[in-house]
C-alpha cells in the first residue's frame, strides 16, 4: 500500500492545522488564566477589612483594564513564538515527505540536513540511509544489467563468429578452437547457474519450510573443500585448514552452497603468496566459518556492498575472472534470511576475511 504523498497539496498544510489548534489552546488558557487572576485578586482584596469599598471598585476597574490589554498581547506573543517553533519543527517533516515522494517517482534527492528533535533526527537519518541504499542498489542493478548484457554478448558473438567461419569453410575445427569455444560456453553456463541459484534461494522465503536437521559441520566443510582441492593443487595455492567439530541445526545444501561460494571467491580473486585459510570454531551459541585469502585491495567503502546483489568491486577484474556479482549475494541470502545468521567481511592490507556466523540452535 502506498502513502498518499500528494495529500499535502490538496488539503490544508499540517503547519496551519497545528497553528489553528495552538491558537485555540493558547487563547483558552490565557483567557481562563486572566479570569482566574481577576476573580482571585478581587476576592483577596474583598477579604481585607482595611480596604474601603470605593478603593476596591477602583482596583477592580484598573485590574480589568490591565487584563483587557495584556491578555490579547500575551495571546499574540504566544501565537508568534508557537508559529516559529512549529514551523521549525515541521521543516524536516516537509523535507521527509518531499524525499519520500521523490523516491516513489524514482528520483534520488539530496540528503536532508534540517535539524529537529531527536526522534525526527533519527527518522531523517534513516530516510537518508534509505535514499543512499536505494540509489546504490539502483546503480548496481543498472551497472550489472549492462555488464551482463556485455558478458553474454561477448561469448555468444565469439561462438557465433567461429561457427559461421567454420560453416563457410574459412577455418577448420581443431583442438585449440574447440577448447576456446568450450571456455566461452562454460562462462555462459556459469552465469546462468548463478542466476538460477539466486532465484531459487530468493523464492524460498522465511515462510517456506526449509528442511533443516542436526548436522556435523566438520565433515560438511571438508566435503566443500574437497570439491576445490584439484583446482587449488593445480594452481599451486597454499592452504591452511583448522575446523573445530560441532553439531548445528542447518540446511546442508544451503551451508554447502554458501561455503563453496566463499571458497570459489577466494580462489578466483587469489593474488599473492599467502595461504587460503578455512577456519571453523564454536563461540558460545554461534559457530563461525571464516574463509581468508590474499587478494586485490578492497576499499572500506565498498565492503558493505559486497554481499548485495549485482555488486562487484572491480567490474573489469570480475569480467576477466567470470564474476557475476551474485555469488556473495547468494551467501547472504542463505545465511541471513534462511539461518538467521550474519555475514561479515574484514580486510587488513591485502588479506580479506569473509565470515559466516551461524546460530547453533534454532
Amino acid at each position: 500500500m502506498f502513502l498518499n504523498l500528494s495529500a499535502k497539496k490538496t488539503s490544508p498544510g499540517m503547519l496551519f492545522q497545528l497553528m489553528a489548534v495552538n491558537i485555540g489552546v493558547v487563547t483558552l488558557l490565557v483567557a481562563v488564566s486572566s479570569y482566574l487572576i481577576y476573580t482571585t485578586a478581587c476576592f483577596l482584596v474583598d477579604q481585607m477589612p482595611t480596604v474601603q469599598d470605593d478603593r476596591q471598585v477602583v482596583f477592580e476597574n484598573q485590574l480589568a483594564v490591565f487584563l483587557w490589554w495584556t491578555t490579547p498581547a500575551v495571546i499574540f506573543l504566544g501565537i508568534f513564538f508557537l508559529y516559529f517553533f512549529t514551523k521549525k519543527l515541521m521543516r524536516p517533516l516537509h523535507e521527509l515527505v518531499d524525499t519520500a515522494a521523490s523516491l516513489k517517482s524514482g528520483d534520488y534527492p539530496e540528503h536532508i540536513t534540517a535539524k529537529s528533535f531527536r526522534e525526527v533526527d533519527q527518522l531523517t537519518h534513516h530516510m537518508n540511509e534509505l535514499n543512499s541504499r536505494l540509489k546504490k542498489n539502483e546503480e548496481a542493478r543498472t551497472k550489472m544489467l549492462t555488464d551482463m548484457a556485455h558478458e553474454l554478448r561477448t561469448p555468444l558473438s565469439n561462438i557465433n563468429g567461429y561457427m559461421e567461419a567454420m560453416k563457410d569453410g574459412i577455418i577448420e575445427g581443431n583442438q585449440p578452437l574447440f577448447h576456446s569455444l568450450h571456455k566461452e560456453s562454460a562462462r555462459l553456463i556459469n552465469m546462468i547457474d548463478q542466476l538460477q541459484e539466486m532465484s531459487k534461494w530468493n523464492e524460498q522465503t522465511s515462510q517456506t519450510l526449509l528442511e533443516k536437521k542436526w548436522t556435523d559441520i566438520k565433515p560438511l566443510l571438508t566435503e566443500c573443500l574437497t570439491m576445490f582441492q584439484l583446482k587449488i593443487t593445480h594452481e599451486d595455492i597454499p592452504l591452511n585448514v583448522k575446523v573445530e567439530p560441532a553439531t548445528l541445526y542447518i540446511n546442508e545444501e544451503g551451508i554447502r552452497q554458501a561455503v563453496s561460494n566463499l571458497l570459489q571467491n577466494a580462489i578466483q580473486y587469489y593474488e599473492g603468496s599467502q595461504a587460503i585459510e578455512l577456519m571453523g570454531r564454536l563461540r558460545g551459541d554461534v559457530y563461525e566459518i571464516c574463509v581468508k585469502n590474499p587478494g586485490p585491495p578492497l576499499p572500506e567503502e565498498e565492503r558493505e556492498w559486497l554481499f548485495e546483489r549485482f555488486y562487484r568491486a572491480d567490474s573489469s577484474r570480475s569480467r576477466k575472472t567470470g564474476g557475476s556479482g551474485l555469488g556473495l549475494a547468494i551467501v547472504k541470502e542463505i545465511i541471513v534470511n534462511h539461518h538467521e545468521g550474519k555475514v561479515t567481511v574484514a580486510s587488513e592490507d591485502n588479506i580479506h576475511s569473509f565470515k559466516l556466523i551461524i546460530p547453533v540452535k534454532p
